[in-house]
């Protein structure tokens, strides 16, 4: 018997309201990102979608019938005890936003704890991806989202959050992630307004370069808040500047799907090409570009 049920009745709400919403928000995307692209391609993509789409069939599953149901069920099950019910006494909209930020927070520390040697070899298959756009946000190996349970449901219901506010955060995780791998070129003034508050595509652009200290940037999910507390925010790189990927994995005919499925299993590779040179970029001389001006 399962620990926790695939669908109670907050999680059939889910699947109900936010799945139509996801879809919506990620046929408005695709849509942008066609009519309005930020970076030149350097894939076709049709060869891209196939795989992003077969890595990502047992990935989005996995994420819905295990760590959906064991964010659900961990908190419900802590709700009553602990951190819950003194958070119970708190104005209603204080706890919300104390809940919010919470969560926030907790997915900006996973992307950081991601990048760490361990979690990376599962990461890599994301960040391997050569373009970046709508279906990078989808690109994920299985086994990373069973990884996350510990942490990501686990966490939250060890901090007395309520099983509604973990499930609308993470429609909105969801749909900030679409977001933010998108290939959506905005206008330049619209994003450079919405930096300071919120991850743009511009911004998790930088993330996926093949420069080493630019990858290591910008790990926020939905908001920018905490990059900017622990000085991991980049915005000064342009965009046609980038190269997407991961510097050790640059030939796209050994990215097949099988492939990528071991790659967890195989050796680390130093953050280098296969060459051994070690991309970089200078360090701006004059002023600060793109989003950070």
């Amino acid at each position: 018997m399962p620990l926790f049920s695939a669908s109670p009745p907050l999680l059939q709400r889910f699947d109900r309201w936010a799945g139509p919403a996801l879809a919506l928000v990620g046929l408005g995307l695709l849509l942008l990102e066609t009519r309005h692209p930020l970076r030149r391609r350097t894939r076709p993509r049709p060869e891209r979608w196939r795989r992003n789409a077969l890595l990502a069939a047992p990935a989005l599953p996995a994420a819905r019938l295990t760590l959906l149901p064991a964010m659900v069920g961990l908190a419900q099950r802590a709700a009553p005890h602990g951190l819950g019910r003194q958070l119970a006494r708190l104005p209603g909209p204080l706890r919300l936003g104390l809940e919010v930020l919470a969560l926030d927070y907790l997915a900006y520390s996973w992307h950081r704890l991601l990048h760490a040697p361990l979690l990376w070899r599962l990461h890599r298959v994301h960040h391997s991806d050569l373009d970046m756009d709508l279906t990078t946000a989808w690109r994920f190996h299985f086994g990373e989202m069973l990884a996350s349970i510990p942490y990501r449901a686990a966490l939250p219901a060890l901090l007395g959050i309520r099983p509604a506010t973990v499930l609308a955060y993470e429609a909105v995780f969801e749909a900030g992630a679409a977001f933010h791998h998108s290939n959506w070129r905005l206008p330049l003034a619209v994003e450079r307004r919405l930096a300071p508050l919120l991850v743009t595509p511009r911004a998790h652009g930088i993330h996926h370069s093949v420069v080493h200290r630019e990858s290591q940037s910008n790990f926020g999910v939905v908001l920018t808040l905490w990059d900017r507390l622990h000085r991991t925010l980049r915005l000064n790189v342009p965009q046609q500047a980038l190269t997407i990927g991961v510097p050790a994995y640059p030939d796209p005919t050994r990215q097949t799907v099988a492939q990528l499925l071991a790659l967890p299993l195989a050796p680390l590779e130093p953050w280098a090409r296969p060459d051994g040179t070690v991309p970089g970029r200078p360090a701006p001389a004059g002023p600060l570009t793109e989003l950070s001006r």
